[in-house]
């Protein structure tokens, strides 16, 4: 799984399209940061923070191939979280949601709130993938709600740094049933690979890819999983 980007980055249709494609992802992520309000259709939604949006990336890919995820990214509390979900569901038409509740810094998630999120989606027939910090008890609060997978966070967002606390990411992997998701500092290969040896059935990379030669990290990742 990949997101599209930071702020900072500009990106050619041509670059995210192969980007995409040789990535082999099974995932499109729709962002929610602009002013949805005045979105008529999914067409509108940018895909990334790069000015792309879904209208000029559909017609060069297999649509079918993907899952739309819904991205309630930059989230500061849980009002703005659940009115943004509801917003951006009806006007896409997917129930899928890659749920955030950050501080203010935007690097962390604040559990408590990003639980109470998930509740209120969940009970509202939301499929709901939320981001936590490393807390087993958390993870398990967020199974029994029915989340279908969990996002545990490695180290700060942005940050680089790798996983900080492999002893309670791999606890979590071994005693929550729903796929674990890696996501947050991760900076080179070996740290998706590491996040797999402990369990995580899935990564989620985003600023490592755009800070190198993308095509080659892509590749540098699939050995490090491989091996």
């Amino acid at each position: 799984m990949h997101c599209f980007g930071s702020i900072e980055d500009t990106i050619s249709l041509n670059k995210a399209i192969k980007l995409i494609k040789h990535s082999e992802t099974e995932f499109l992520t729709i962002y929610t940061h602009g002013n949805i309000d005045k979105y008529e259709s999914i067409n509108d939604f940018s895909i990334g923070y790069s000015g792309l949006t879904f209208q000029d990336i559909k017609p060069h890919i297999e649509l079918n191939n993907y899952t739309i995820l819904i991205n309630i990214n930059h989230a500061v509390t849980v009002d703005e979280a659940i009115a943004r979900t509801k917003t951006s569901s009806r006007l896409i038409g997917n129930h899928w949601i890659k749920l955030e509740v950050l501080n203010s810094e935007l690097t962390q998630p604040i559990n408590r709130f990003v639980i109470q999120a998930a509740k209120s989606l969940t009970e509202d027939g939301h499929v709901v993938l939320p981001l936590i910090n490393a807390n087993e008890k958390d993870a398990k609060t967020l199974e029994s709600m029915g989340c279908v997978a969990i996002r545990v966070l490695m180290s700060d967002i942005g940050s680089e740094k790798g996983m900080l606390d492999e002893k309670t990411f791999r606890s979590i992997c071994n005693n929550i049933s729903v796929p674990i998701i890696a996501e947050g500092g991760l900076g080179k290969a070996e740290d998706a690979a590491i996040a797999i040896k402990c369990g995580a059935s899935a990564i989620l990379t985003n600023k490592a890819l755009f800070c190198n030669e993308h095509i080659s990290f892509i590749n540098s990742l699939k050995k490090a999983l491989n091996n």
